[in-house]
């Protein structure tokens, strides 16, 4: 099947089934450093079979999520997500009670990608991926 192409530039959007397969031979015995790491890898791989491939890091990242890679997830503080900022997943709270018996969250993790916030700390600051 051919690829998605834009008329108007030019470009190429590959399609998944490609990019799976272009993320497990890319990281092989690798690991990228961030999502724009890992984007520039799958870029450059698909561009040696059509110089008109382009990838986003985010759908490089989307991607990543359905092969089995392996995503650990930086965080910085910020509000407390209400699904997983890196795969859109639900998330599972852990608990504890204080002082005052009340119940607070404490850890927010995803069963799907692997991200875990905790403590206030539950914005993305940066991704590592590999495979299995």
């Amino acid at each position: 099947m051919p690829a998605f192409e834009d008329p108007g530039e030019g470009i190429k959007i590959p399609q998944k089934n490609i990019v799976k397969f272009v993320i497990k031979e890319a990281l092989k015995g690798k690991k990228a450093a961030s999502q724009e790491e890992l984007a520039y890898i799958i870029e450059r791989e698909l561009r040696r079979g059509d110089p008109k491939y382009r990838i986003t890091g985010r759908r490089a990242r989307e991607i990543a999520l359905e092969v089995p890679v392996k995503v650990v997830t930086e965080t910085r503080e910020g509000p407390m997500p209400r699904r997983c900022p890196a795969c859109g997943h639900s998330l599972k709270k852990s608990h504890t009670r204080n002082l005052a018996g009340r119940n607070i969250v404490t850890g927010l993790s995803c069963a799907r990608c692997g991200y875990h916030g905790e403590n206030g700390k539950w914005a993305p600051r940066k991704y590592t991926f590999r495979l299995y």
